[in-house]
């Protein structure tokens, strides 16, 4: 695809505006976060800031058993309605929140951001790490997907406790595979 215009057309989804990247884009983003998950064996997952749940979608379809709960504020841009029309195939859990998450302490075995946390202002990055770090549970594992840009932002994680295990770059994007220990 040559423009976010012909990426429109040529697939049922829509492209969450937050996430300022085209369909086709999304989706391959999507099947590399696919290959780190693939390691991990998680069992209960959380997607925060799912957008349009296009990477809770390619992962649902590729691990049928993850429980996956997908998080944001859809908004007039999309509607819950359209999201669940783009998961009708798959099995997950949507919910209409975000910061606080609505969680208890440890229970999720994986969560990932996909191109949300450049959108969060520098003073709430810690703030936001802490919560993502309450929710894990020991040896869990965080996976940040972000624009390079703005890769300085996993401080905020070290910060929290995460222990930074990988890290991988593709087309301005950048893969942080870090480990609650």
């Amino acid at each position: 695809m040559s423009s976010l215009f012909d990426s429109i057309n040529s697939w049922e989804f829509k492209p969450y505006r937050r996430m300022g990247v085209t369909i086709d884009e999304e989706m391959f983003y999507a099947k590399i976060l696919a290959r780190f998950v693939e390691g991990l064996s998680p069992r209960k997952v959380l997607d925060v800031g799912c957008g349009n749940c296009l990477f809770s979608l390619v992962l649902k379809k590729r691990f049928p058993h993850l429980e996956i709960t997908s998080l944001d504020l859809w908004n007039d841009e999309i509607s819950v309605t359209e999201i669940r029309g783009y998961l009708r195939d798959v099995d997950t859990n949507l919910v209409q929140n975000l910061f606080p998450l609505p969680f208890r302490d440890d229970q999720f075995d994986l969560v990932y951001a996909p191109l949300y946390f450049y959108n969060v202002v520098k003073s709430r990055r810690d703030e936001l790490a802490m919560e993502i770090f309450r929710v894990l549970g020991k040896n869990s594992f965080l996976i940040l997907v972000d624009l390079e840009i703005v890769r300085n932002l996993r401080k905020s994680f070290l910060k929290a406790g995460f222990v930074e295990r990988n890290y991988y770059a593709n087309q301005g994007v950048f893969f942080s595979l870090m480990q609650k220990t």
